[in-house]
Parts: structure tokens; C-alpha cells; sequence
């Protein structure tokens, strides 16, 4: 059963070559470092056309059940050899094929994964609003008109199982999903992901390098506050909103970084629960800047690997995600 959960989630991702790199030749502080082997390579699948929200969601949900059915049967076995030695007071045996099989599961874990997309306008609720978001409240922003993207097409409301309250995706935006299993790294609960991700976005905008010149790098300054996210203008104004999830030590969601978003589809309406902000991007602050959602993407997956101590990153590029589709 294990071997059929691991075909069916990854089967699709067989069909590609995932390019191989190295972080051991950067100097870096790791926030944490993997204590299971299966943690030691971290995987990008990086999305690179503009997709519907509801198709990298369900991406995402099928890695998350592969990752949770795996540790399901774990836990199965693990109850189910603690009850047997305790029936039989320690003198239950099995034979050498039944250990190795046994084994073998309980050694199966996927590797940590971070998918990136570029998603077309979706308004998404988190938990908080999930019982109090009225039909009216939805209407408003899937007749929601942006000031300068009127060809995209109308916005979708989608609720989603992460945390906090509204929040916006769309062209011009990266977003980042993180699945990894936090008890395969060292004294990290969700509290400590989150840092992690606010630390590496802080990083990125910092460290991503031009496209038209490679010796020059974004630098532009971010800070972390009392509320979760990331902020330029000393605070003032949000360019990263950040909602994970977690379900028995497996995450999901992530963070969303604002690269060239038309800024109107955020900030006529309150983001995040936060009445008096106001949502920035790199492209509002840095207009002359020649950097992109996917260099901002392949950026933030290199200061992730370095913060999680991982000294080996696979990236992936999906140019069609009806390849995909048609592999799983």
C-alpha cells in the first residue's frame, strides 16, 4: 500500500529531469537542519505560466495526502508492533521479509517540497472569516474592477483551509507553498516556520539579482512586525503576506510576495484583517528593477534551503500543467 501512495502522488513528477544544486558553497546561518535523512534534499517544482488558483490549490492538497496517508500507515504499524509486544511481553517475532518490509515503511518519508505559482485574480478567506463571510462581502470582490489589469479575468472567492483572514493572489504576484514535515528537522514547531519564511523573504528581496545585469542585486530593505508578513517603509507598508497550515507536523500554504501586482485589487479592501495598512510591491518601490515573479520564485527557494540547513535543492521548471495532469 505505501509503494501505491508514493506512485500515485508522485508519478507525474517522474516524467520530468529535476536539475540538481548545491547550497554547501554559500555561507549561510541555518535556522534549523534535518534530523531524517529524508530531509536532506529539498525539491522546487516551480509553475512558470499563469494558472486558475483552484488547480495549484489542488496540486498542493494531493502532495499534502501523500504526505499525511504515508504517516498514517507509520503510525498504524508503530501501534500495531507496541500492542503485539505487549501481548506477547516482548517475545513476538517476525520473520526477515516481514522486518524488511516493515522497515522500509517506516523509513518512507517524501522529500520536503516547495511549489511556486503565478496564479490568474482569486481573493481567498482564511479560517477567522470562514463562518462570517457574507454572499454580499463575496460579490464585491469577484465585481471587483483593477485600475490598470482590466483584460485579467474577474476574481474568484476561494476559501482555504490556512490561517488568517482575507488575502489576495494574482498576476504579478509569486506564490509559495511550502509542504515539509516539521519533525524532520531539528526544534522546529510552526511558530518557527513562519520566522523562517519571513526571514527568507527578507533575504530575497534583499539578495535576487537583476535579469538584465547579474552583478546587481533588488537590495531592497524589509523588516518583519508584531504582525505576521513582511513590510518596507519601515513597517508602513506590506509586500508579503504569510498563512501556513499544519496538519499532524505536515505544512502546507506559505507566502505570497508582491513582484509588479496591480496594487488596487488590495488595497480596496482590508487584507489580512488589518484596517489602516496598505499593500506595496517590489515594482511600486523599485520601478527601473528588472526582476520577475520566477526570479523572485528560484530566489526565495535558495534562501529557504539555506535556512532549513539543506544542502541539497532540485528544482523542476512545469512550463504546462496539463503535462502533469495527463502523467498522474
Amino acid at each position: 500500500m505505501s509503494r501505491y501512495i508514493q506512485q500515485a502522488a508522485y508519478r507525474a513528477l517522474n516524467a520530468y529531469r529535476w536539475r540538481c544544486f548545491s547550497t554547501q558553497s554559500f555561507a549561510f546561518k541555518e535556522m534549523t537542519h534535518p534530523i531524517k535523512p529524508s530531509a536532506q534534499i529539498l525539491r522546487h517544482l516551480q509553475f512558470t505560466q499563469r494558472i486558475p488558483f483552484q488547480e495549484g490549490l489542488e496540486i498542493q492538497e494531493k502532495l499534502v495526502r501523500a504526505n499525511l496517508d504515508i504517516r498514517g500507515i507509520q503510525s498504524k504499524i508503530e501501534r500495531k508492533l507496541i500492542q503485539l509486544d505487549e501481548e506477547y511481553k516482548g517475545t513476538a517475532t517476525i520473520n526477515d521479509s516481514e522486518k524488511k518490509i516493515l522497515d522500509n515503511i517506516l523509513a518512507m518519508k517524501p522529500n520536503p517540497m516547495i511549489l511556486t505559482f503565478e496564479f490568474e485574480p482569486t481573493y481567498t478567506g482564511g479560517k477567522r472569516i470562514k463562518k462570517t463571510m457574507t454572499p454580499d462581502q463575496i460579490a464585491s470582490y469577484e465585481n471587483f474592477i483593477p485600475e490598470t489589469q482590466k483584460n485579467n479575468p474577474k476574481p474568484r472567492f476561494v476559501q482555504v483551509e490556512r490561517g488568517g483572514q482575507v488575502t489576495f493572489h494574482g498576476p504579478g504576484q509569486i506564490v509559495i507553498y511550502i509542504i515539509l514535515d516539521l519533525k524532520t528537522f531539528h526544534n522546529f514547531p510552526a511558530k518557527c516556520l513562519v520566522s523562517c519564511i519571513e526571514q527568507a523573504t527578507i533575504k530575497t528581496l534583499k539578495n535576487t539579482k537583476m535579469n538584465n545585469d547579474p552583478g546587481k542585486s533588488l537590495n531592497l530593505d524589509a523588516v518583519t512586525t508584531k504582525e505576521t508578513g513582511v513590510w518596507v517603509e519601515n513597517g508602513k507598508k506590506k509586500i508579503a503576506s504569510i498563512g501556513v497550515h499544519v496538519r499532524r507536523s505536515i505544512t502546507s500554504h506559505g507566502v505570497a510576495i508582491n513582484v509588479n501586482t496591480d496594487l488596487s485589487y488590495m488595497n480596496n479592501f482590508e487584507m489580512c484583517g488589518l484596517k489602516d495598512s496598505l499593500t506595496t510591491s517590489v515594482k511600486e518601490h523599485q520601478p527601473d528593477a528588472h526582476v520577475d515573479v520566477q526570479s523572485i520564485a528560484i530566489g526565495f527557494v535558495k534562501e529557504m534551503t539555506k535556512l532549513l540547513g539543506i544542502k541539497t535543492l532540485e528544482r523542476m521548471q512545469i512550463d504546462d500543467i496539463n503535462t502533469l495532469k495527463n502523467n498522474q
